[in-house]
């Protein structure tokens, strides 16, 4: 009977002495990582800091403490990554609002006569109403590219816009009959920005590019790409895409901010451990 006693006595001991090593093994790990972090925030490799602090918290769950002093470090890695997002974001937007600027000048404003909305073309480009079998890029009131295109004197069916250099070829998205406006037997429709998908990257990658291709559902109209037709398209969809750079680097620089004044204010409310052992 004496002799189970004594083991039972000893089993627990060496239950208990196992339980504490392990949780001194868990202490250790968890201090490891804690000091890895103050290591990578103090060489500003803040995404590093932040993946150490997940696995801290992940790995060694019971290590209240130490995952409640790296809080701080985290809101630390938090503002150091976010204040480097906000220069790069700073340095887009600077760029985007330069070559808004530059082309700028290049454009004029037509206001609509018929109550829609108005829009920008090339000051090259013609603000009378399209009377030939052409296209005309243009630019929305909010900076979106689009190319309006016009047969005259044909019923087609128009769907879609196929532009042409050589052997290589782009093609619009096919759009829906009931967006194809038509007068006196002559047929013209819009082609937005989510039609044209790829188009204006390949205008500026095929400067000799040579015909568009009015695709219809009964017949094709062809119209001549010429240098100044194709520097208008080229010129449209930069500004149109200057535009749309500037307003999304903006929307991204406020948002930013407002991360990194609440890193700040969270440095400044929560506990400091390198405080607290002064």
């Amino acid at each position: 009977m004496l002799n189970a006693t004594v083991k039972t006595i000893i089993a627990a001991a060496a239950v208990a002495l196992g339980l504490s090593a392990c949780a001194d093994k868990e202490a250790q790990g968890a201090a490891e990582l804690y000091a890895q972090t103050e290591q990578a925030l103090a060489e500003r490799n803040f995404s590093g800091a932040i993946t150490l602090l997940d696995t801290l918290n992940s790995r060694y769950p019971k290590q209240t403490e130490v995952r409640r002093n790296a809080l701080q470090l985290r809101a630390k890695a938090i503002e150091g990554l976010t204040s480097d997002s906000i220069e790069a974001v700073s340095r887009r937007l600077a760029e985007a609002t330069l070559a808004v600027q530059q082309l700028q000048p290049g454009f004029k404003y037509v206001k609509s006569t018929t109550g829609l909305d108005g829009y920008y073309i090339p000051s090259s480009a013609s603000d009378k109403v399209m009377t030939g079998t052409m296209i005309q890029p243009r630019i929305t009131e909010k900076g979106y590219f689009y190319i309006v295109a016009n047969v005259q004197g044909r019923a087609i069916g128009l769907t879609s816009l196929d532009f042409i250099d050589g052997a290589s070829s782009i093609s619009s998205s096919a759009i829906s009959p009931v967006r194809v406006v038509k007068v006196e037997g002559s047929e013209s429709a819009s082609f937005n920005q989510e039609d044209l998908v790829g188009v204006g990257q390949w205008i500026l990658d095929h400067p000799q590019a040579s015909k568009v291709i009015i695709r219809g559902t009964k017949g094709d109209a062809t119209v001549k790409l010429d240098a100044r037709l194709r520097t208008q398209l080229a010129d449209c969809y930069r500004y149109a895409s200057a535009i749309q750079a500037q307003r999304l680097e903006t929307v991204k620089r406020e948002k930013f901010e407002r991360m990194l004044a609440t890193a700040r204010d969270q440095i400044a409310n929560l506990p400091n451990p390198e405080a607290e052992q002064k």
